[in-house]
């Protein structure tokens, strides 16, 4: 299946959220290292993570749509996840672990903990000092779930479509159930860091995209009149979750409400996207979104790093003679910068390198994951 390019740019819209929100903190971060009374809360109520989950259900059906009950998918799908997945993260991982060696105060992580440092590498979901079930990449907390998704999607392709289908979005929902009944949650009959973790209700962004996935390959579509009115109806949305933002971020992160109430813009967006006329992807005022569309995971997962050490230096060599703006673009433009070079010197030449083994025709199989 060939990559569509309003994916593509869904994909950039997504990763753009997430450093954009990113640079809004370490800009307060500055306000705070240079004595300045600033906030820059850069939240445009586009939840990236909520966006490239959906994304990431759709482009797992559609690339999968023959493969269900055939005898060796299960295992290849499984492969192509950890080839894509597994090189960068762990570079990352690997960044994040010597990082926290020599500065562990700025990451709250128990570096000196070799189980606490396996788990990371291997997505296992573990509480950090602070309480927070992160891995020491703190941006990783969405590939243990995304890894989640990939173990309940490769169980589903043992079975006919739509059996699979209907088993995997009923085990994402199921799970989700259970632990908005507090079932996982401490003092909870089967309570567990992991379950708890892995029942986030934001994991049921994976089945909306799972069923728009179905839906697309079932040639539904959506014309551009509709497609309009479907963007229009998100930046609404996008309005109304921005007017409630203080009573929404007074909930609980994963509580239930808290969850469907920031997906829901970009769940209408998607649609839009997903189902929609596709963009002329040969015009030029599309380019640099297709291009951040394919650099997304790089971007997302690399862009901390450059952040937190640019915002340390800003302090240090800069600090009060700019204004903190200067540094929240410069900053946008280096996280840019270094993303667009970690995908061309690393993520894309590993993903032709492991593409290469099995050959052409398998390449052609499944097509790139939303991250």
């Amino acid at each position: 299946m060939q990559k569509l390019p309003n994916i593509q740019i869904l994909r950039a819209i997504a990763a753009l959220t997430v450093v954009l929100y990113h640079v809004g903190i370490e800009a307060m971060s500055v306000c705070t290292g240079t004595g300045r009374d600033c906030s820059y809360d850069l939240m445009f109520g586009v939840n990236g993570v909520a966006l490239f989950f959906m994304i990431s259900g759709f482009i797992m059906v559609t690339t999968s749509w023959n493969s269900f009950a055939m005898p060796a998918a299960p295992l290849d799908f499984m492969r192509r996840r950890i080839t894509r997945i597994v090189p960068l993260y762990w570079l990352v991982t690997s960044l994040a672990v010597v990082g926290a060696w020599f500065a562990p105060s700025m990451l709250n992580v128990p570096v000196m903990d070799p189980v606490y440092i396996a788990d990371s590498y291997l997505f296992w979901p573990v509480a950090r000092v602070n309480g927070l079930v992160r891995p020491i990449a703190n941006l990783g907390w969405t590939l243990n779930l995304e890894m989640f998704f990939y173990v309940v999607f490769t169980f589903a392709l043992l079975f006919k479509r739509k059996l699979g289908l209907a088993l995997a979005i009923g085990i994402l929902a199921a799970i989700c159930g259970l632990q908005v009944s507090g079932l996982f949650s401490a003092g909870g009959t089967l309570a567990s860091v992991q379950l708890n973790f892995w029942a986030d209700p934001i994991i049921l962004n994976f089945t909306f995209g799972m069923l728009i996935g179905a839906i697309y390959m079932l040639g539904q579509r959506v014309d551009r009149l509709t497609s309009l009115a479907l963007l229009a109806a998100s930046a609404l949305a996008v309005g109304s979750y921005l007017n409630m933002y203080n009573a929404i971020n007074g909930l609980v992160e994963n509580s239930l409400s808290s969850r469907i109430l920031s997906a829901s813009p970009v769940l209408i967006l998607f649609i839009a996207g997903a189902l929609g006329p596709q963009v002329d992807m040969q015009k030029i005022h599309w380019r640099a979104l297709l291009l951040l569309g394919d650099a997304s995971y790089s971007l997302y997962l690399i862009h901390p790093f450059a952040l937190r050490g640019f915002r340390g230096l800003w302090v240090k060599l800069i600090g009060e003679h700019l204004p903190v703006w200067s540094f929240m673009a410069t900053g946008l433009v280096l996280a840019l910068a270094v993303g667009l070079g970690t995908y061309f010197l690393f993520e894309r030449p590993m993903t032709h390198f492991f593409s290469r083994k099995k050959g052409p025709k398998a390449k052609a199989t499944f097509a790139v994951s939303a991250t």
